[in-house]
């Protein structure tokens, strides 16, 4: 492996001593710590962090000071971030009138999601709507949320239909995207590939298959008499699995029927999972996909989906770990 000069910047901050950024499929919003001797930065004040190599830096989070520490004897800051979507996390909905809540009617899931981030002042989101549509609403009483977060608001519209949100920070946009958390048809692999020897970039692997998250039978409970069953053999499991969603803000049977299929889809599988330590990389990032090989590992040009990133930068080095599915 080359030996270069590790390099950092921060927003108003020098001495840089550590930094941690996270960003994962299952985490609505990526987060970071950071520690430093210097900075200038206060609650709430915006943050770029970029890592590289001899001077040569990519953007790897954008976001917000969410907590500031001041510690001793260490003598450093350490500042706590999170991404746009930090504020879909904050931001609680509660009415001023209990009787008069959030409320739409006959609204696709993208424009349902939309008006939601609009609570949190977030505005930048996607405009391509998720196949396959999803109606909303669709009685008098309409869809209603009140009293619960934002995140928590817009997570469950995703989870219903199967579709997932993230903050895409090179392009300053939220997307909401039917994204399954593994190698789908039509996939296609981006550089660098993950491979060992004296030439690769793999610093260490394990690799594990699990029928823990198998679930083979999805039901789904709507409003009033809504309700909706898909199942499915598998393999892997000695006794079917269920997964319960109940709700009754699922108040048509196609949404039930859809959210039942889709579900059965990204859950009736079998559970593999690598765990990879790579050389720090600001080519990998959450949700894509990379080829893998490993020959004790028994994977050749493996295309594997990145469902979680971590960077850990130190004095000592950065490392990036992954966890990859295929």
């Amino acid at each position: 492996m080359t030996l270069r000069n590790l390099s950092a910047s921060i927003t108003g901050s020098s001495n840089i001593t550590n930094i941690q950024i996270t960003e994962s499929y299952s985490q609505l919003s990526a987060s970071a710590v950071v520690e430093c001797s210097t900075t200038s930065l206060n609650l709430g004040d915006a943050i770029t962090i970029a890592l590289g190599y001899d001077g040569s830096t990519t953007d790897l989070f954008k976001g917000f000071i969410k907590k500031r520490e001041r510690i001793r004897p260490d003598n450093i800051y350490r500042l706590h971030c999170n991404d746009l979507l930090g504020k879909a996390v904050d931001y609680f909905m509660a009415s001023d009138d209990p009787e008069n809540p959030f409320k739409r009617n006959n609204i696709s899931s993208l424009n349902l999601v939309k008006d939601l981030l609009a609570q949190a002042g977030i505005s930048n989101v996607t405009n391509t709507e998720p196949i396959p549509i999803f109606t909303w609403g669709t009685s008098e009483e309409g869809v209603k949320f009140n009293l619960q977060s934002v995140a928590d608001a817009i997570q469950f519209v995703a989870q219903t239909t199967g579709n997932t949100i993230y903050y895409d920070s090179v392009n300053d946009i939220v997307e909401f995207r039917g994204r399954k958390p593994y190698v789908d048809v039509g996939d296609v692999a981006v550089a660098p590939a993950f491979t060992t020897g004296s030439a690769g970039n793999i610093l260490s692997i394990s690799y594990e298959s699990s029928s823990d998250r198998i679930r083979n039978r999805i039901v789904i409970y709507g409003k009033g008499n809504i309700h909706a069953t898909r199942s499915a053999a598998s393999p892997y499991v000695v006794v079917d699995q269920t997964l319960v969603l109940a709700h009754e803000l699922i108040d048509t049977q196609v949404l039930a029927d859809g959210s039942a299929e889709v579900n059965l889809t990204i859950l009736n599988r079998l559970g593999e999972t690598y765990n990879i330590d790579l050389e720090g990389s600001a080519s990998t990032r959450a949700r894509e996909v990379h080829n893998l090989t490993e020959s004790f590992i028994g994977a050749s040009n493996r295309p594997v989906f990145l469902y979680s990133v971590s960077h850990s930068y130190s004095e000592s080095g950065w490392v990036t770990q992954v966890v990859a599915i295929p």
